[in-house]
C-alpha cells in the first residue's frame, strides 16, 4: 500500500458490492476523502475511516442489488463457474487418482492444493466476467464444502482441522485470489482508481 492509497482489499469489496453505473463516481469520492484524512490526520486513522466505510456501506448495497434483481446475473455467472470448475476439478481428481497417487492417503495430501488451485481460478474467471459473482461463488463453495462435510464423503479419517480448513480456505480463495492479481497486474480488468 502506497502512502496515500486506501486499502486494496476493502477498494476490491466496493467495486464488487457498488452497482457499476455508480462504481467510479463512488469510489473516486471514498478516495479522495480517504486522500484528505490521510494528509490532515495520519495514514491510519484514513485506513481506520475507509474500511468502517466499507462495513457500513456493503449491507446497505447488497440490500440494494438485492432489490433491483442484479444479483441473478452474478449468480448465475457463479454458477456457470462453478459448474465448469467442478467438472475441471473431477478430472484433476481422477487424473490423480489413476495415475500419479493412486494411494488414498497420497490423495488425502493432494486434494487440499488442487482445492485451492481450483477455487482460485475460479474466482479469478467469476471475477473477470463480473465482479459481483466472487462472492455468490465463494457462498456456492462454502455451501457445498460444509454438504460435503455433513455428509461424509471423506471416508479417509482425517482432522477437524482438514476440513476445516477446505471450509474457509476455499471460499477465502475464490475471494481474495481476484484482488491480489488484480492489484498486481497492469492488466487486469480492474478500475483505474485502484492503480493509481
Amino acid at each position: 500500500m502506497r502512502r496515500n492509497s486506501p486499502p486494496a482489499f476493502a477498494c476490491w469489496i466496493f467495486e464488487s458490492v457498488i452497482p457499476a453505473p455508480h462504481c467510479e463516481a463512488m469510489l473516486g469520492d471514498l478516495i479522495e476523502e480517504y486522500t484528505l484524512r490521510a494528509e490532515s490526520v495520519s495514514p491510519l486513522a484514513a485506513s481506520r475511516w475507509f474500511w468502517s466505510q466499507a462495513c457500513r456501506s456493503v449491507p446497505s448495497m447488497v440490500w440494494s442489488s438485492l432489490r433491483s434483481r442484479d444479483w441473478l446475473i452474478s449468480m448465475s455467472i457463479a454458477m456457470g463457474v462453478y459448474i465448469v470448475l467442478g467438472t475441471l476439478k473431477f478430472a484433476a481428481d481422477l487424473t490423480i487418482s489413476k495415475f500419479i497417487a493412486p494411494r488414498p492417503t497420497t490423495y488425502v495430501v493432494l486434494a487440499p492444493v488442487v482445492f485451492l488451485v481450483a477455487t482460485s481460478i475460479g474466482g479469478c474467471v467469476a471475477a473477470r466476467i463480473r465482479r459481483g459473482a466472487t462472492i455468490f461463488l465463494a457462498l456456492i463453495v462454502m455451501i457445498t464444502v460444509a454438504v460435503l462435510i455433513a455428509v461424509r464423503v471423506c471416508t479417509i479419517p482425517v482432522p477437524w482441522w482438514y476440513q476445516f480448513g477446505f471450509l474457509t480456505l476455499g471460499p477465502l480463495s475464490v475471494l481474495l485470489t481476484p484482488a491480489v492479481f488484480a492489484r498486481s497486474s497492469p492488466l487486469a480488468g480492474g478500475s483505474a482508481t485502484l492503480k493509481q
